[in-house]
């Protein structure tokens, strides 16, 4: 996680204001700009990514891979064990709608990147990988779209709720490793997510256009929380 603030520091400090479109969306600059490429087919890099996928494996219980499946959904209440949020999703209709619009752009986003790179997925890559999920044959490994969406939600509610900050990344840390579980992506997808992500939390942040929703999500969610 380290290397990954690091690198999202590195692309922000100094990064001039981008220019919005159509008002729905920030202007993120491309991921496949932004991002390292993926570790090259064969490279000594590769074979780390895919042993750990390999590792993760064989350590798994049957408690990790109902844990993973369940984080399979892009959803902000899979971050409410950290929050301790403990009322229904349908309370917080202002809050769902804002991160469903985040997932939105983050799912956009991510997809241009894979189209860019088209990194196999790991059972793609060897057969020894028995994903817990089929993937579709033209949704690619890099980066990862959940670790993306995973880190754009713990930013956004790190910002909204800093007095949970260190909960809510210990929980996009495992929302992350959770995609590695599941067979389904190499920690370099993962690594490369959690960046993609960070990056598009800071333009949502700077956006106008989304200032009004994302208020009104933080204030719905402290008074849930019965914060200040």
């Amino acid at each position: 996680m380290k290397r990954s603030a690091l690198l999202v520091s590195l692309l922000l400090i100094g990064q001039p204001a981008l220019a919005y479109g159509d008002g729905a969306s920030p202007a993120v600059a491309p991921l496949s700009n932004l991002l390292p490429p993926p570790p090259a087919a064969g490279s000594t890099a590769a074979q780390h990514d895919l042993q750990a996928v390999l590792t993760a494996q064989r350590s798994r219980t049957a408690q990790d891979m109902a844990a993973a499946k369940a984080d399979s959904e892009r959803s902000v209440f899979r971050f409410a064990d950290a929050l301790g949020l403990t009322v229904q999703a349908a309370a917080l209709p202002k809050t769902a709608a804002f991160f469903d619009r985040v997932a939105k752009l983050d799912k956009a986003e991510a997809k241009e990147a894979k189209e860019f790179w088209k990194h196999p997925r790991p059972s793609v890559v060897s057969s020894q990988v028995h994903a817990l999920s089929k993937e579709k044959p033209d949704d690619w490994s890099y980066p990862s779209g959940h670790a993306t969406f995973g880190y754009s939600t713990a930013v956004l509610l790190a910002n909204m709720l800093p007095e949970k900050r260190e909960a809510i990344f210990a929980r996009a840390e495992l929302y992350g490793e959770h995609r590695i579980v599941m067979g389904v992506h190499f920690p370099s997808d993962v690594e490369a997510g959690k960046i993609a992500g960070t990056v598009i939390a800071d333009e949502i942040l700077r956006d106008p256009q989304w200032q009004a929703d994302y208020d009104a999500a933080r204030g719905e969610l402290r008074h849930a929380l019965g914060l200040q």
